[in-house]
């Protein structure tokens, strides 16, 4: 019996040397599985502030955290975690024996249904930092003892002070807040440092079941869990029975709504470009800006402060100037709701510093980091890069705003069938001004600007040094002159180039990042933007000048009653089959450009650029614009000269006192004289009659004696060049300028024979004989003496004989052989 006793000793020893062992080789395999203690890798959110330095967005890859110190949280607010979590956290190694033991105990009474009891986990501070740091959510004993393993390394690694601080920026709060200051953002809109008591007491509850406590699914849940905080915080002691009854009485304020997982934020186009530069979402887009990151697809997860030059004033007025206006064009033009609707774009950008200030991607927003038609859309500019492909080279080669331009056909088109270009009215009204042809936007004088410059190869080196890069050598033609190109512009790119013409001729490039920080405060970009003068502050000014016209008198006059007479100067520009629409308008400090049309270019607009995108233009401006700005200084290159209006030179006698104005002109290219496009002559209206299909007109010939009717002395207009003619319609007014029935006419009245004047005419000598024939003393008969009629025959009226030809005295041949044409002194 005893041995058998004995027996049983040895074997159940020999038991638990074996478990004890197997125990002994299982913690020591599992310790050694456990994951080395490196540096915590957060994912920490990249914030986007606007140009105050005020958040506007955050950048999260599922973690919204925002890293803080622990002096930046107030101490109330540590003591709210530790004594709801760990209450001897000061005091023990990692492990807390003592709380595991009570944890048990009371985990016990509840399962049993005994007074006193409750679940409650066992795990320290350290422990929870050690398992949502280094270790996954698993539930086991492995799992358990790695935890305890990795919480006695943090403790002889790191300090009390920075376990907490990592754990308090580590914690999980729901609604995709991770770490304190998120939650204390997310939650109640505030800074961690300006949480109360019962803030923090909230979201230190919160922790232990963050879909349980969340108030914004159940606040009486989440209160309920906050009374659990502040009675620990009471019992050890961290607050006072006063504190205690303030904070429980006190009822919070929720930040804001949410929709699902994570924060609701107001995100814009602007940011959404943002976005699209941080990650290099288009190939060199980032390089563009000169950013250059390691890891531009881990930018949500790095923790970057990312400074912009967004205005959000000047973004709100643009999107809803875009929304209440193309909302208005709808209702004005009948588009229905259902279906394709016209589409917007806007940028908005200060032209000296090159910084973008507000940009609307769409009329709507879906979603984030959807098409965004101001940055990614090419469009056809029209009439919209006139003023860069045509009238500032030429400007540049000595043209001024006073040079008189033809507005007539310049050529047929390609398919010999018409002329070309034709204006939007159909109508040419002949030579006029450079200035009016800008202001009015009209073709040919656009395409003979840019001849006079030296044809199109001198626009396009000019638009791809003003930003305008898509424009191709295959785009180097007349037509170019009119928005004829392959690929199209972007609203961003377009707005920029006139930012050039705005800032006199020095073209900026945009900014919209100005400065990258990291983590650890290192700047990683500081926005420095390449600046050349593009074009001579003398050309620009004048370019300025004309477009100041547009506005005051010009196509975007009528939505924009002159701006206030404020400095302003745009254009309009409407594609072919009005496809596009644009106006780009500007102050010295503000430069907006607008565009309008529909995504699939082949849905023609009912509406033109001097329209909507005006009236888009003109809210944004008037109420961006609150103050007179100061005028556009005047370069020295810059002179006045007193011209004549209707040639573009000096006046001369032949120039009508009306016509004499003052212009500007680049010094060196003042007009030396008064040119021979003017010319006084006498002549006669003739009718033409009808022949051919030809309709009858009345025709201007040169006078000269003997010629039937009364000669009128006027001015004409020599033109510089021949009329091209429509192939099959020439005298269609369609195709003719108005002004070319006030041609000098090439052709010279006839004179009547000498026989048909005689009979026709009684001369008032009539009974004087013919010489050789005349008696002596013969008298002039009395008045009984005359002939009926005054002189005329019978039923014949007289017309009477120009002064200028004696009777008998020269035969029609010897009149004078050429008309009376008073040509201006050379």
């Amino acid at each position: 019996m005893r041995r058998a006793w004995r027996y049983a000793l040895w074997t159940l020893l020999a038991i638990f040397v074996v478990a004890g062992a197997g125990i002994a080789v299982f913690v020591a395999q599992t310790i050694a599985a456990a994951p080395e203690l490196s540096e915590l890798n957060w994912a920490t959110s990249t914030v986007i502030y606007d140009r105050d330095g005020n958040e506007v967005y955050r950048l999260h890859s599922g973690e919204n955290r925002i890293l803080v110190k622990l002096s930046q949280v107030p101490e109330h607010v540590q003591n709210a975690f530790i004594a709801v979590e760990d209450p001897r956290f000061r005091s023990h190694y990692g492990v807390d024996p003592r709380g595991l033991a009570r944890a048990a105990w009371r985990t016990g009474l509840y399962l049993l249904g005994l007074p006193g009891g409750r679940i409650e986990g066992g795990s320290t501070i350290t422990q929870q930092l050690a398992r949502s740091g280094w270790l996954t959510q698993e539930v086991s004993l492995r799992r358990k003892l790695q935890e305890a393993w990795i919480a006695i390394q943090l403790e002889r690694k790191f300090s009390k002070d920075q376990i907490l601080e990592m754990y308090l920026n580590q914690i999980y709060f729901g609604q995709g807040a991770y770490g304190i200051q998120a939650a204390a953002e997310t939650f109640f809109g505030k800074d961690v440092g300006e949480l109360n008591l019962a803030e923090a007491a909230q979201l230190a509850g919160m922790v232990n079941g963050p879909s349980l406590y969340d108030p914004y699914v159940d606040m009486e849940a989440s209160l309920a869990r906050r009374a659990v905080v502040l009675d620990a915080m009471l019992r050890e002691g961290l607050i006072t029975q006063e504190q205690y009854e303030e904070a429980m009485a006190f009822r919070p304020v929720l930040a804001n709504t949410f929709e699902g997982e994570g924060r609701k934020q107001e995100g814009n186009d602007f940011i959404d470009y943002v976005i699209n530069i941080l990650t290099d979402a288009q190939p060199g887009l980032a390089e563009r800006y000169g950013i250059r990151l390691k890891d531009p697809q881990s930018v949500a997860r790095a923790g970057l402060r990312v400074y912009t030059t967004l205005d959000p004033k000047l973004q709100a007025l643009a999107e809803q100037a875009v929304a209440e206006q193309m909302a208005a064009a709808d209702e004005r033009y009948g588009i229905p709701a259902e279906g394709p609707r016209p589409e917007a774009a806007v940028v908005v950008l200060n032209p000296r510093t090159g910084e973008v200030l507000a940009l609307v991607g769409g009329r709507t927003r879906e979603g984030m980091l959807e098409f965004n038609r101001a940055t990614d859309a090419l469009r056809q500019p029209g009439s919209a890069i006139k003023p860069i492909v045509a009238y500032l080279p030429a400007l540049e080669a000595g043209l001024s705003p006073a040079t008189i331009l033809d507005d007539a056909p310049v050529r047929l088109s390609n398919d010999g069938t018409t002329v070309w270009p034709q204006n939007f009215d159909f109508r040419y009204q002949g030579l006029k001004p450079a200035r009016w042809g800008v202001e009015q936007s009209v073709n040919p004088m656009a395409v003979r600007a840019m001849m006079y410059a030296g044809g199109p190869w001198e626009g396009a080196a000019l638009a791809r040094k003003m930003g305008l890069t898509t424009i191709l050598p295959e785009d180097e033609n007349l037509a170019l002159a009119l928005g004829g190109i392959e690929k199209g512009v972007t609203v961003l790119d377009l707005t920029a180039a006139y930012g050039a013409i705005a800032n006199l001729g020095r073209k900026v490039d945009p900014v919209v990042i100005t400065r990258i920080v990291d983590l650890s405060g290192e700047v990683l970009f500081e926005a420095q933007p390449r600046e050349e003068q593009v074009v001579s502050p003398g050309a620009a000014y004048l370019m300025i000048d004309m477009m100041k016209g547009v506005i005051r008198r010009g196509t975007a006059y009528a939505f924009t009653g002159g701006f206030r007479g404020w400095p302003a100067a745009g254009k309009t520009g409407t594609t072919e089959e009005n496809r596009d629409a644009w106006f780009i308008g500007f102050t010295p400090d503000l430069v907006t450009g607008v565009w309008t049309g529909y995504d699939d270019p082949s849905n023609p607009l009912p509406w033109t650029g001097a329209y909507v995108p005006v009236q888009i233009w003109n809210r944004i401006m008037t109420q961006a614009v609150t103050e007179p700005p100061e005028d556009w200084p005047r370069p020295a290159a810059v002179v006045d000269v007193t011209v004549c209006r209707l040639t573009g030179m000096l006046p001369d006698a032949n120039c009508p006192p009306g016509q004499v104005v003052q212009e500007l002109f680049l010094a060196g290219h003042e007009p030396k004289g008064s040119g021979k496009l003017l010319v006084k002559a006498k002549a006669v209206q003739v009718t033409i009659p009808a022949q051919d299909g030809r309709p009858a007109y009345q025709q201007w010939q040169l006078w000269q004696p003997g010629c039937p009717g009364k000669p009128v002395e006027r001015l004409f207009i020599r033109r510089p060049e021949p009329l091209v003619r429509h192939p099959t319609d020439p005298w269609n007014p369609r195709y003719l300028p108005a002004d070319w029935t006030d041609e000098l006419p090439t052709v010279t009245c006839q004179p009547q024979p000498q026989a048909l004047r005689n009979w026709l005419t009684i001369p008032g000598d009539w009974w004087r004989p013919r010489a050789g024939e005349e008696p002596e003393g013969a008298e002039p008969p009395d008045e009984g003496d005359l002939p009926e009629g005054d002189g005329a025959p019978e039923g014949e009226e007289g017309t009477g004989a120009p002064e200028e030809a004696e009777r008998g005295t020269a035969g029609v041949s010897e009149l004078p052989a050429g008309p009376d044409v008073e040509e201006p002194p050379p």
